[in-house]
């Protein structure tokens, strides 16, 4: 979603450090902070995904950051089934 803001205003990143730059540049803080949660959530968790806390956490995080981006862009990103 970060890429697809981005790309919105016609920048693109040249290497992975661009993201969170342009991240804490022009989201808020709240969000920053889910989204760093999640980048770096990737080797705790593992391959396997056995990490059941780290995991709700995680979860719980991108929820936090598609509420803001379904805001941002004026879509609905995610519809739980009921």
């Amino acid at each position: 979603m970060v890429e697809a803001d981005a790309a919105n205003k016609r920048e693109h990143f040249g290497n992975h450090q661009s993201r969170p730059e342009y991240s804490n540049k022009n989201f808020p803080a709240e969000v920053n902070k889910a989204m760093r949660k999640i980048w770096f959530a990737y080797g705790d968790l593992g391959y396997d995904g056995i990490n059941g806390k780290r995991a709700k956490a995680v979860v719980d995080n991108l929820k936090i950051i598609i509420e803001f981006f379904e805001k941002r862009f004026g879509v609905k990103i995610y519809e739980e089934n009921t």
